[in-house]
């Protein structure tokens, strides 16, 4: 039985999650992003092991303080291999929007 006095319902504050991760990409919005991220449950071997892979293809990459990876100047083809190899972890694409001049 559920007590009606208590109004009270607390939600978890996801706004301003989503909103930080926006952040993210609008900091980099010049260039093309893969976020990647350890699915739930997993450990950040294959993290690690996708921070190697892109070093040594020279790509920039940028560690965000929620733990994810972000690996820049990637076309859509690229970001897709990077998928496949590393199929364990959660990854976002943003493709580059430059700021119109004018």
């Amino acid at each position: 039985m559920y007590d009606c006095l208590e109004a009270t319902i607390s939600r978890p504050a996801t706004t301003g999650l989503r909103k930080n991760r926006r952040l993210n990409f609008d900091r980099y919005r010049e260039h093309h992003c893969l976020q990647l991220r350890a699915a739930p449950y997993t450990g950040p071997h294959s993290l690690i092991r996708a921070f190697a892979a892109a070093q040594s293809l020279h790509l920039p990459t940028h560690n965000l303080p929620d733990g994810s990876l972000l690996i820049l100047d990637l076309l859509c083809t690229e970001a897709l291999l990077f998928q496949r190899r590393f199929p364990d972890l959660l990854a976002i694409y943003e493709p580059a929007r430059p700021i119109p001049k004018g």
